[in-house]
């Protein structure tokens, strides 16, 4: 019986139940905490959490098994924190937050992992909330001996919060969920507000505009309290009796502080009287005596949490404007009763409605109380390939996908949705020229991971980086923003099951043939119909350029896996370089480590060393570029000890391509006796092969295996199709 031990331990605690005195000591404790309204929960939330190196907040990426993790959107998750805070600083949540993006986007699943996150911090110390009930107990409790008499004398009078269900007569719940400060009267309270956040003024000057500090009890709340007061004659001690603060967690499923409106749903807050209520019958006549109604519907359940409008703008408009009061007053009219709200209310719309809705002649009067998030597709492949790994990992044992398969869909995908740079939307020419010359490859390789095209100099490279951000947030505000066309991640995921579907081993070269494929079916596509603009929106050129880069990759790692060594320490090479074009830039003299003297910079070294690395540009340019690039690395990396292979890693590259120029004669050996080596691999035999080439062949095979993780199937067909690209012509 170990486990029930075990769900004792973490399906409740004592302290989830507490007298009314009890909560005013945790609140005296803690006021920052138990002075909160939803949006300074859900930025405590947000900071508790916190963001990773990426900048992503944690509450999006954390795992979920009903919800998978959010890669990606930071401007969008910062787009809403900033919200939250601007929320704070009003008082209350004084605008509705639509999420508005193409579908498949991940508006649904932001929102999600909002209402999760906010699960989780419920049920730790720090997100811990409170509401409470109304409790009656059986008449000897509260006639007569006070329930001095036999069975109850050991019984805490101060609070029937304690009692036993059997000595309790009727209990009512707050069904909004109001907070225990409400049951404290007004003026009290705020003086009580003010000496308690004395310490935090910018929360107190927040509080002093919300519900906690100028609102009442819902309605049912308050005719109980004032019934019970007059019934006591004023003794609010015997009032609070009555009250039992109980800590409650937000639960989406439950619709507990967090609940979600499907577009077909129209009735979102509705009353229905309880008073004659058998059930209710015995309450004491004094409330019995009461019109009291029970409020119910989604707005309800979601009261003090999140309220999500899942695809608003399918319904009609009539069923959702009263949000406009509503995010004016916090407040809803039920049937003439106005109820107080404390609520994050958030939605999400797809393009099309929300292009809709622009032209309906009531959108100005929304769009004073909505903030509008765009919420488009991912832009970095990084982020995209993210989303897939775990279908990937799913789908193994059926196919296996090679490695840069998943890339080269991803580099695809985000292909579809950029736009061609403009120079007429730079104030700096030479960064516009610079942009404007990206084909969508190249941009998506600088986008996620600062490559840069081979053919720019080191001064154009420079130039890119530091307008990096404008070229990313170029067309933000343009209506045909770059993420609102393009292939969807949805439709990604059905593309990768028809893939594994139709390959044991999946390799980019399968992805390429299919995607050629799939480029002729544009009445099913959207976005293959947009007008082609120089390689941009041209999916076949798109498709060439993936497919030239990832068989380049592809050599790159045939030629490590010869089993060649490069014995170079490129460390001491870059560094012996930068110490004479520093002193040859200075005027200076170099020591020279064989015989201690001071010597004139080493021209016929430094020649040598540009020779390798096939310098084109302007030497004198290039060397000077060398040196600011220390600089400006040290100043980056302050403290941090000086490693050149890391500040220079394009000549790393440059270095070892040098190098593996020799390894031509190795792969002509291979392209010579690929054949006979798959003949002898097949039967068994073959006579046309020696030892040495199936040897050399084999342990290429096995490095791209243990190296690269290729299967041998995969290695094997991308090798004969690089050679016959890249080799065929090759002689011995």
């Amino acid at each position: 019986m170990k486990w029930l031990e075990e769900v004792n331990k973490e399906s409740f605690t004592s302290d989830q139940i507490l007298s009314f005195d009890e909560y005013m000591q945790l609140f005296n404790k803690n006021p920052r905490r138990e002075c909160r309204t939803s949006c300074i929960y859900l930025k405590d939330m947000f900071d508790y959490f916190s963001k990773n190196e990426q900048h992503a907040f944690h509450i999006f990426i954390n795992s979920h098994p009903s919800a998978p993790p959010v890669h990606g959107q930071q401007i969008v998750q910062q787009e809403i924190y900033q919200n939250i805070l601007n929320f704070i600083e009003e008082g209350y949540n004084n605008k509705f937050l639509l999420l508005v993006g193409p579908n498949g986007s991940a508006k649904s699943s932001l929102i999600k992992k909002i209402m999760l996150g906010a699960e989780d911090y419920s049920k730790l110390d720090d997100g811990a909330l409170f509401s409470f009930s109304w409790i009656f107990p059986i008449d000897h409790f509260v006639k007569g001996s006070l329930g001095l008499g036999k069975g109850v004398a050991q019984k805490e009078l101060t609070s029937y919060s304690k009692l036993e269900d059997h000595e309790i007569s009727a209990i009512l719940p707050s069904e909004l969920k109001d907070h225990p400060l409400l049951l404290i009267p007004i003026k009290v309270r705020q003086k009580m507000i003010n000496q308690a956040l004395q310490d935090f003024p910018k929360i107190l000057e927040s509080i002093r505009k919300s519900y906690l500090y100028n609102g009442d009890l819902s309605k049912r709340n308050r005719m109980i309290f004032d019934s019970l007061l007059k019934n006591y004659k004023g003794d609010f001690k015997e009032v609070y009796k009555h009250i039992r603060v109980e800590r409650f967690s937000i639960d989406k499923r439950y619709s507990i502080g967090a609940a979600t409106i499907e577009p077909q749903m129209h009735v979102d807050a509705r009353l229905q009287q309880i008073t004659m209520d058998k059930r209710l019958g015995s309450l004491p006549p004094s409330l019995q005596s009461l019109n009291l109604f029970s409020v119910q519907g989604e707005i309800v359940l979601s009261n003090r949490g999140i309220l999500e409008y899942s695809d608003l703008l399918k319904r009609p408009l009539d069923t959702y404007k009263y949000l406009l009061m509503t995010m004016e007053s916090q407040s809803i009219n039920l049937h003439g009763i106005l109820t107080e709200l404390d609520i994050f209310f958030i939605g999400s719309s797809n393009e099309i409605h929300f292009a809709a809705f622009k032209q309906h002649p009531d959108f100005n009067s929304f769009k004073g109380r909505f903030n509008f998030v765009k919420v488009p597709y991912l832009l970095n492949y990084r982020y995209e390939q993210e989303i897939y790994k775990d279908q990937i990992g799913n789908i193994q044992q059926k196919s296996n996908f090679e490695p840069h398969a998943l890339e080269s869909i991803c580099l695809w995908s985000i292909m579809t949705r950029l736009r061609a740079s403009q120079a007429k939307n730079y104030k700096e020419k030479k960064l516009g020229k610079l942009s404007e010359s990206l084909n969508p490859l190249e941009k998506t390789l600088f986008i996620a991971d600062e490559v840069f095209p081979e053919n720019f100099d080191t001064e154009s490279k420079q130039i890119l980086k530091q307008g990096k951000t404008l070229i990313e947030s170029e067309f933000f505000n343009d209506p045909l923003y770059e993420g609102k066309f393009g292939i969807s991640p949805r439709e990604i995921k059905q593309l990768i099951y028809e893939l594994a579907q139709e390959n044991k081993v999946v390799t980019f070269i399968d992805v390429v043939d299919y995607l050629k494929i799939l480029s002729e079916k544009k009445l099913q596509y959207d976005f293959l119909n947009i007008a082609a603009h120089g390689d941009y929106h041209n999916s076949p050129r798109c498709i060439e350029l993936i497919e030239h880069y990832e068989l380049n990759k592809f050599d790159h790692e045939l030629r490590d896996s010869l089993g060649l060594i490069d014995d170079r320490s490129y460390e001491d090479y870059i560094k012996r370089y930068i110490s004479n074009v520093t002193a040859l830039i200075k005027g200076d003299k170099i020591k020279n480590p064989v015989t201690g003297k001071s010597e004139p910079s080493d021209m016929y070294f430094i020649r040598e060393f540009e020779n390798n690395i096939n310098l084109k540009e302007d030497a004198e340019n290039f060397r000077s570029h060398m040196i600011s690039r220390i600089g400006a690395y040290s100043l980056d990396n302050p403290g941090k000890k000086l490693k050149y292979t890391d500040v220079f890693e394009d000549l790393v590259n440059k270095l070892q391509e040098s190098f593996r120029n020799e390894q031509k004669k190795m792969i002509q050996k291979i392209a010579q006796n690929i054949v006979y080596f798959e003949e002898k691999k097949t039967t068994g035999q073959s006579s046309s092969i020696n030892k040495d080439s199936e040897d050399l062949i084999q342990s290429t095979l096995d490095n791209l295996l243990k190296k690269h993780t290729y299967s041998e199937q995969g290695a094997m067909r991308l090798i004969k199709l690089l050679i016959k690209r890249k080799y065929e012509n090759v002689t011995s």
